[in-house]
């Protein structure tokens, strides 16, 4: 079966006369209806809890304050130089850090997308033209596709890492007339360590296209290509960096995340939710590869994509923006499939009943895999509306193991946040893993972990007792955690001086007893409490 002769099919977009037709404004005028939806689109998600938090620890430090010190953020320091410079910018000019970092946000996207095209030309694909003509499509696919992930640090990484792999495919051609030049290879290098930069494991998504280039040209010299010598210096400066600027990440941070944080797992729901899409998206690829070809764009983003899944394992926990690198390289190779000249597919007899059209199953594919990625943490907009009717720029604690518990809460109600770790999570893990050893009879290690978490709680107190937050955002449903705080640490002494000022099915809000509205109230100030938009200083 040819994909190109279905009727109803893909076949028009893999003409390259017809993608070639195309006036550049149509695309143009795409991208920015796109950009349009996606921003109203935004409305849904909200700033997204990683996001917000990490705009308020870029504040606090703009403020005066050490990272890893009075900031306990539990990831290397580039996730937060990554969004400084968008939250200096908005801080000079008065304006919400949110609507800088999302601008910050699409122009990752955008420069990804273009440095992409400038490769895939200049490298002189055959479906150049009609992967021009889809461009639209891999915006969507960086804009609208990543819901409640946009603007997590693994977006904005993939949306520079894609001129990475556009560079890899060009040196997995055998035709090639032309080999890129250092200046453009020293560039994808800079913007695909980005990626590394966030999160040192997805280095495994630059290893395994390098191989593959080295096995298709039977030779290892692609791998110590001059990209990859950028990527690799890139790499050890910034290790520099964090020793010499922040030692307490590698003595203090490190240690404690790798002992507990990453003892946390979960493997089943990450196999449900994810593999079986993932799954789908490998076998829609497998459905298009066109006998006897080697299209190089889409083998290099499926074995990248191959590739991230395994720091989706590694990590195991779950989240939609962890998929995120390893779900878009496997639709990428989709597109790339899609925009070939002519697909010749093998049809398996098993196989021979399916007769709808590629682009349908392309569609299914990405709307199945968009499911993770469609649910919302944003607050209660009630809940908000009760908070800010209240309260005039409140200092916020938090008692809760979960992020999205304070934020973007803390924010939308205009928020200070005084406590130093973003969640309970450190003894909220430790809580668990000494229950953990003391089924499995480990009494050393439910002792160790017993004490990592007293030292938590006890330290977590004496912050409570010093600062006083005018509000705290208290989850309900973790009573094994709550539960410790209150009767073993003497939270209940410290919520006796608050009273319950709002809840929703989540969270309750307390309201400290002698807590006075500051400053007179103006009736635009009025007003303002009532909305649940996002504030800033």
């Amino acid at each position: 079966m040819s994909v190109a002769n279905e009727t109803g099919g893909w076949g028009r977009w893999g003409s390259r006369d017809f993608a070639a037709s195309l006036h550049p404004g149509r695309n143009v005028l795409a991208i920015a209806a796109l950009t349009v939806l996606s921003i109203a689109c935004q409305v849904r998600w909200g700033t997204i809890p990683d996001t917000s938090w990490l705009i308020t620890v870029c504040e606090r430090i703009l403020s005066g304050e050490r990272l890893y010190t009075q900031i306990y953020e539990t990831n290397p320091p580039f996730s937060v130089w990554l969004y400084l410079p968008p939250v200096a910018a908005a801080r000079l000019l008065g304006i919400a850090p949110e609507v800088l970092v999302q601008a910050w946000t699409y122009l990752a996207a955008l420069v990804g997308l273009s440095f992409s095209g400038v490769i895939v030309k200049r490298a002189g694909f055959a479906e150049a033209a009609s992967l021009f003509a889809l461009a639209p499509a891999f915006y969507a696919m960086l804009v609208v596709f990543p819901g409640n992930a946009f603007s997590e640090r693994e977006h904005i990484g993939i949306a520079l890492f894609m001129p990475l792999l556009a560079l890899h495919a060009w040196r997995a051609r055998r035709d090639a007339t032309a080999q890129p030049g250092l200046g453009l290879a020293a560039l994808a290098g800079l913007s695909g360590s980005v990626l590394l930069l966030i999160k040192p494991y997805y280095a495994i998504m630059v290893l395994a296209p390098a191989l593959l280039v080295a096995a298709r040209q039977c030779s290892l010299k692609s791998v110590f290509a001059p990209e990859h010598w950028v990527i690799g210096g890139v790499c050890i400066a910034y290790f520099g960096a964090v020793t010499l600027i922040h030692p307490e990440f590698l003595r203090d941070v490190y240690p404690l995340m790798a002992d507990v944080y990453a003892k946390v797992s979960v493997f089943l729901p990450i196999v449900i939710v994810y593999g079986f899409t993932w799954g789908f998206l490998v076998f829609l690829t497998w459905w298009l590869w066109p006998a006897g070809r080697f299209p190089e764009l889409a083998a290099v983003a499926m074995t990248a994509s191959v590739a991230g899944m395994f720091p989706l394992f590694y990590q195991a926990k779950g989240w939609a923006y962890h998929a995120y690198p390893a779900i878009f390289c496997a639709v990428a190779a989709i597109l790339c499939l899609l925009a070939l000249p002519r697909i010749e597919q093998q049809q398996p007899r098993l196989l021979s009943f399916v007769t709808a059209p590629s682009r349908a199953w392309a569609l299914a594919g990405v709307a199945i895999a968009f499911l993770p990625y469609w649910s919302t943490q944003k607050p209660d907009p009630a809940l908000v509306a009760a908070i800010r009717a209240a309260t005039d720029r409140p200092t916020v604690a938090l008692v809760s193991p979960d992020i999205s518990s304070g934020h973007p809460l803390n924010r939308m109600i205009d928020g200070q946040f005084v406590s130093t770790h973003v969640s309970d999570w450190l003894g909220a893990f430790s809580l668990r893993l000494s229950q953990q050893a003391v089924l499995s009879g480990d009494t050393a290690e439910a002792t160790r972990y017993q004490a990592i978490m007293v030292r938590y709680a006890e330290s977590k107190r004496e912050e409570f007792e010093r600062l006083r937050a005018d509000v705290i955002i208290f989850k309900k449903n973790n009573t094994n955690w709550t539960s410790q705080l209150t009767e073993r640490f003497g939270f209940d002494a410290i919520l006796a001086r608050y009273h319950v000022l709002a809840e929703d099915g989540a969270l309750r809000i307390y309201l400290r007893d002698d807590y006075v509205r500051p400053g007179p109230l103006t009736v635009g100030r009025l007003t303002s409490a009532s909305s649940p938009a996002s504030a800033s200083d």
